[in-house]
């Protein structure tokens, strides 16, 4: 029975370094690409528009089961979308953009077992919630023809869940000491909450512009996105790097030593 017990935690010991000296830390930036969605036919058909906006952020990927890695990420991506449409022999315009610091869980199969090339699909969740940002009206024949209105005082919920699919590259570049991770991945965001209000569903609160209003039905978030993301992976784990870093270090201020 002990000996039993013991192997299991030798093996538990030895998935554990394994696992460690196979963890890619990183960082990554990129461009994301929202519109909004409407359940409301009449906003629906309204012509739509992809926004275009940064992001970036950081991650740690470690391996779980052969191909099978998981990639936790803590990012600020942009959010929104616009539209216009004719109105009075004029044009009105709406757009809304919205600054998230999202946390991202996905999980990436990798479709090969080649060392130094690895597609990828990858699908995950996430949940973020809105900094900042702006709702900008344009409506002719108003007596404010033009107005800005900050989204946390407009009918943008700041809290929301999304899930996400795509497909990616990876590079691993082996190097003396380390191991160069290169990332270049696309994917579709597909928002699954309400992004109204509900202070102003439930009338609440009123929103400033009525004439341009309608809160009927759910608005999504929707879009793409596309990411270059770059690694390390430490040889002999994080632990031992940190620990030849400390001791270069020192022997650097002891060098200057008279």
């Amino acid at each position: 029975m002990r000996s039993r017990l013991a192997l299991g935690l030798v093996c538990v010991m030895a998935f554990g370094l394994a696992m460690e000296a196979q963890t890619v830390y990183g960082i990554k930036g990129g461009c994301d690409l929202p519109r909004l969605y409407y359940s409301n036919p009449h906003l629906r058909d309204l012509p739509h528009v992809f926004l275009v906006g940064p992001s970036g952020g950081a991650f740690v990927e470690f391996p779980v089961w052969e191909q099978l890695a998981l990639a936790p990420e803590l990012n600020y991506q942009f959010r929104g979308g616009a539209t216009s449409y004719p109105y009075l022999n004029d044009t009105v315009s709406y757009s809304l953009v919205a600054n998230h610091v999202n946390l991202r869980i996905p999980v990436c199969y990798y479709l090969t077992r080649d060392e130094v090339f690895k597609p990828y699909v990858v699908a995950g969740l996430e949940g973020g919630y809105a900094l900042n940002g702006l709702i900008t009206l344009r409506q002719p024949g108003l007596p404010i023809p033009s107005k800005q209105v900050p989204i946390n005082r407009s009918n943008y919920s700041r809290l929301q869940f999304n899930a996400l699919a795509g497909a990616g590259i990876r590079l691993d570049l082996n190097m003396p000491r380390v191991i160069l991770v290169i990332k270049l991945d696309a994917a579709v965001n597909w928002g699954f909450t309400d992004t109204f209000s509900k202070d102003e569903k439930q009338e609440i609160s009123h929103p400033t512009n009525v004439y341009a209003y309608n809160h009927q039905g759910v608005r999504l978030s929707r879009g793409l996105e596309a990411h270059l993301g770059l690694g390390l992976i430490f040889k002999g784990g994080l632990k031992d790097a940190c620990g030849n870093f400390q001791n270069n270090y020192k022997r650097k201020k002891v060098s200057y030593v008279w």
